[in-house]
């Protein structure tokens, strides 16, 4: 059965943790910018609210149907990302219904969540317990996505969500 990172936006204190071990597992140093995971973190009328992106693991995915290079694929069934075939031209990050694709800020490549081959750090680092591998079943697939999705508009986050052009 398809695993995924489920997101419960409600205890991240927005410490972007995850993004920094994430960087340091893929790529060997603490840049954020090269992350599968990004933390959108927004402060109004004295609150903040923060809320972990990552990949979701659609299926159907959107960002696969929408690679004019084919470099987006599955490996079994985590989403790949064949980077000598990938252009940089950001289709996948922009066809991603929740924003959960984003494009590498050095190496200019799609960038998207592996599971860490079994053991994804960002969950492991997770202090707030926000973030949780979980087994998923085809009906919660789209309402995990539509979750993200809906708090991105209700809050009037796309504008924060790297890559992506604003809504």
């Amino acid at each position: 059965m398809p695993h995924f990172i489920a997101v419960d936006h409600v205890p991240c204190t927005g410490c972007k943790a995850c993004e920094v071990v994430c960087s340091l597992y893929h790529f060997g140093e603490c840049n954020p910018g090269r992350s599968a995971i990004h933390v959108i973190r927004k402060e109004r009328d004295g609150l903040v609210l923060c809320l972990p992106l990552v990949c979701q693991q659609c299926e159907p995915a959107p960002c696969i149907e929408a690679c004019p290079t084919e470099a987006l694929s599955r490996d079994g069934v985590i989403l790949a990302i064949d980077e000598a075939k990938c252009s940089a031209c950001g289709d996948c990050a922009q066809a991603c219904p929740a924003g959960c694709i984003f494009m590498d800020s050095a190496g200019m490549v799609a960038i998207c969540c592996d599971l860490c081959g079994g053991q994804p750090q960002c969950v492991l680092t997770c202090h707030a317990q926000c973030l949780t591998e979980v087994d998923r079943d085809e009906a919660s697939q789209k309402q995990d996505v539509e979750y993200l999705a809906s708090l991105l508009e209700q809050e009037s986050l796309w504008g924060c969500v790297p890559g992506k052009v604003m809504r």
